[in-house]
């Protein structure tokens, strides 16, 4: 298997559209290991949706390439479909048919015999609580039921690649733990490389090796504890409001990303912490602040993810170029 299970290069999706074409994606250059589970962030209309489709064959790109296990996207559709499993946000299905019947569909589609089907889905029904739906209809079901179907329905054909879009969406929080189990096992003990598209933060810190934020295009990539700053992030506890003290540390050099709430000030630091924290305490002295404590402040991914996509933007609030 290769190192990274999908790879996108200059990724780009634009939508005819009258007066002017609408930009989906742009340039979007993504690498995701293979086993692990990855997280596609964005507001809406940040285009991974428009993404997710491309990935599973679904949306032609404009341009730019996008494989998955070495096999290009363009050329190796029907290789690669055998090797996805998808739940898009919005997941259609035949709601006159039950569970069962749903999924005997599928599995058809995937060559698999009902045995087969029953020997897979029986666990899965049973996991995420749908026992008691098997031979009934899903127009029946409500919003959260189908999304475990959904999730259901992709896996039964076992892929190498999961592709999310929301998956959580409507589920109950006991029923989300549970899910957020499932996606852990199927990533370290099958190997299977997954792709989370998810507004649930908590979410995404619980379940992702790495991360990426897009708005059209590529805002940051890595890690998530890098990301996140690890020993190069800072917070500074003053006795009093911290807000006059920002514009200070903008313009302090090797200090990045200030951001000031109530009496804290938190920072990243691009230099030799030995050389800066110690000038910087002297310049917040110098201006009257009244220091209580220094410590290292691993940023969260909520505020991480606000910084960014607010420094994404230009003042009118249209993304940056």
């Amino acid at each position: 298997m290769v190192e990274s299970a999908i790879q996108t290069l200059a990724l780009t999706k634009v939508f005819p559209n009258k007066p002017a074409p609408i930009t989906a994606v742009q340039n979007l250059t993504l690498s995701v290991p293979a086993g692990k589970i990855f997280g596609l962030l964005g507001p809406n209309g940040a285009g991974k949706t428009t993404t997710i489709r491309m990935l599973c064959g679904l949306l032609r790109p404009s341009s730019g390439s996008a494989t998955i296990d070495g096999l290009s996207v363009a050329t190796h559709s029907n290789a690669i479909r055998a090797r996805i499993g998808l739940v898009p946000e919005d997941a259609g299905d035949h709601k006159n048919l039950s569970l069962i019947e749903e999924l005997e569909y599928h599995g058809a589609l995937y060559g698999l015999d009902h045995a087969t089907v029953l020997d897979r889905a029986r666990p899965l029904i049973d996991r995420l609580g749908l026992g008691d739906r098997f031979n009934h209809r899903l127009h029946t079901f409500s919003k959260g039921m189908r999304r475990k179907f959904h999730l259901i329905r992709a896996l039964l054909h076992q892929p190498r690649i999961l592709l999310l879009d929301e998956p959580t969406a409507g589920l109950d929080p006991a029923v989300v733990e549970d899910v957020w189990d499932l996606l852990k096992s199927l990533a370290a003990e099958r190997h299977v490389t997954v792709i989370l598209c998810s507004h649930h933060l908590e979410e995404v810190e619980k379940l992702c090796d790495r991360v990426a934020i897009i708005r059209q295009r590529l805002l940051v990539q890595g890690p998530l504890s890098e990301l996140s700053g690890g020993n190069r992030r800072y917070r500074i506890t003053l006795a009093t409001d911290a807000a006059p003290f920002a514009t200070l540390l903008a313009t302090t050099p090797a200090i990045q990303d200030p951001i000031a709430t109530d009496r804290t000030l938190r920072f990243s630091i691009t230099a030799d912490p030995a050389d800066t924290i110690p000038n910087l305490i002297r310049a917040l002295i110098e201006h009257n602040a009244t220091i209580l404590e220094v410590a290292r402040d691993s940023r969260d991914l909520r505020s991480l993810y606000l910084s960014v996509i607010n420094n994404a933007l230009e003042p009118n609030g249209s993304p940056a170029p």
